[in-house]
């Protein structure tokens, strides 16, 4: 906890104080955040590495699922060590393996927004029903028959995109950055203890 207090104090004041031993301390605690993601990183692939392993030796229900993933990784590991991430070979399992699975999973989430979609707009209110509106004209602009039709209805489609829908958006945005903060006072004071993995005081 007094690490926490201390280094998050200290990058907070780094933003208060551009020059001496706090802003150059400060600066060294963001450039650490790279080692620290790269040894979370490792820790990542080990339990990963260990809940699959554990899976394929008890012969449970994924564990072709578990031995593909592990094998796949060691893949993309030893050739991105080897001959680096920008090799043909590293390269080639990229846009033939990764690319393609990506795909399937962008393609299968279409579906899902489209039944999302569905229970959504179902006018059940006035909200529901301007939720609807909006969808549509925002839909409808980018078709291109449609547009012929109605000459007006792409900037109308514009519209929509870059006021309400930004407003909206900046709003989303200030809570997200306000929630940020008030979280990081919570670890800074001590409050916030999941991290540690313990419970709040």
């Amino acid at each position: 906890m007094a690490v926490g207090f201390l280094s998050g104090l200290i990058v907070i004041l780094k933003y208060f104080a551009q020059e001496g031993i706090i802003s150059r301390i400060g600066t060294d605690l963001i450039a650490w955040r790279v080692t620290v993601a790269a040894f979370a990183l490792g820790l990542g692939a080990a339990n990963l590495i260990q809940v699959h392993a554990r899976a394929i030796i008890r012969r449970e229900k994924n564990a072709d699922s578990s031995f593909l993933l592990l094998a796949t990784m060691a893949v993309f590991t030893v050739l991105g060590v080897v001959s680096g991430p920008n090799s043909a070979a590293y390269k080639w399992f990229w846009d033939n393996v990764y690319q393609p699975i990506y795909g399937g999973i962008a393609s299968l989430l279409a579906f899902m927004i489209v039944s999302a979609s569905y229970r959504a707009f179902k006018v059940r209110n006035w909200q529901s029903a301007v939720l609807m509106i909006s969808a549509l004209i925002v839909i409808l602009g980018q078709v291109g028959l449609v547009s012929r039709v109605f000459a007006g209805l792409p900037s109308l489609s514009q519209w929509v995109m870059s006021v309400p829908n930004t407003a909206g958006m900046r709003g989303i945005t200030i809570g997200g950055a306000l929630g940020a903060i008030a979280l990081s006072l919570r670890v800074i004071l001590g409050f916030e203890r999941s991290y540690m993995g313990g419970g709040q005081q």
